[in-house]
């Protein structure tokens, strides 16, 4: 017999059950009021990109199971879309720097110095090649999760539209300045380092181009955070070779001059505060059981091989 209170209250399940449709509202109200202060809502970029989020909300609200997939492409859509009003606002209001509390906290300044401690061509040509591979890696690390742990495919989803949505807000409310903007280190990523991904990412690089007041938090550090700790979910093997990855991007993300430190550790608790909030609050899907969701005494195979999972 299950005991009263066990389950969530009411209001608290027709929220999840609600969920999709409120994101896409919510996104929807946010970037148009965005847009509109900006003076950019007329702008057929982003006329163009609202739209596409609206009929993705729609198609999610009729097919049930692709909304874990349209959540995620929604929120590169509404970056799209925001990139506009953050620059129109940085630019008329000026933007926050951050580099005398980076300073202070560690007491140098650690993006120059990563510059000109680590300067060379390979260098600068291998981080930026790191740091146009965030798209790639979250797609990866979405069709692994889909494939092998599809339990805790709406969890990263959610952790996922949780700190973007939660960036979003931040990068409009407090716009702030990359250390190459403000003179304290160079913009190696738009000059030599561009020429890396020319041929490989060229198709992405729009996407990973860096705002220029964007910079806290650091959604480098958060969304490869967020990978890393899903891929973890499905094998510890997996997590460590995403945890060398995470440190690739970091450095690289620091020596190409587009964050400060302090930048970082923000990307970082803007990923895993939403990563518990998703393990708590959403329900595992269909497919493959992540390991709370198990019936007791069932048995999984091991995607990586191993043979049977406990």
């Amino acid at each position: 017999m299950v005991k009263q209170g066990h389950y969530p209250p009411r209001v608290v399940e027709q929220v999840r059950r609600q969920s999709f449709p409120l994101l896409t509202l919510g996104y929807l109200s946010t970037l148009i009021a965005i847009s509109w202060y900006a003076g950019t809502i007329w702008s057929p970029t982003t006329i163009f990109f609202l739209a596409a989020i609206a009929l993705l909300g729609s198609l999610g609200l009729g097919i049930p199971w692709t909304r874990p997939w349209l959540a995620l492409v929604m929120v590169g859509l509404s970056f799209q879309v925001i990139s506009g009003p953050i620059d129109a606002l940085g630019d008329s209001g000026g933007a926050l720097s951050l580099f005398d509390l980076d300073k202070y906290v560690w007491g140098f300044n650690l993006t120059g110095w990563a510059q000109d401690a680590f300067s060379s061509a390979l260098v600068t040509e291998a981080a930026s090649l790191v740091y146009a591979a965030l798209i790639p890696l979250v797609l990866g690390t979405s069709l692994a999760i889909w494939r092998y742990q599809r339990g805790n495919f709406g969890r990263f989803s959610t952790a996922m539209v949780l700190t973007s949505y939660g960036a979003l807000l931040t990068f409009v409310l407090m716009p702030t300045a990359p250390p190459w903007f403000s003179g304290v280190a160079s913009d190696l990523f738009r000059s030599s380092g561009m020429n890396a991904i020319s041929g490989v990412f060229a198709p992405l690089s729009t996407l990973v181009a860096p705002d220029y007041f964007a910079a806290f938090p650091s959604l480098h550090a958060a969304y490869t955070i967020t990978c890393c700790y899903f891929l973890s979910r499905i094998d510890y093997r997996l997590g460590l070779l995403c945890g060398v990855v995470a440190g690739a991007t970091l450095f690289s993300t620091l020596y190409l001059g587009q964050h400060y430190a302090i930048d970082l550790v923000g990307g970082a608790a803007y990923s895993l505060i939403p990563c518990w909030v998703a393990g708590r609050w959403v329900r595992g899907g269909e497919g493959r059981h992540p390991p709370e969701d198990r019936p007791r005494g069932a048995t999984f195979q091991d995607p990586l091989g191993r043979g049977q999972l406990p």
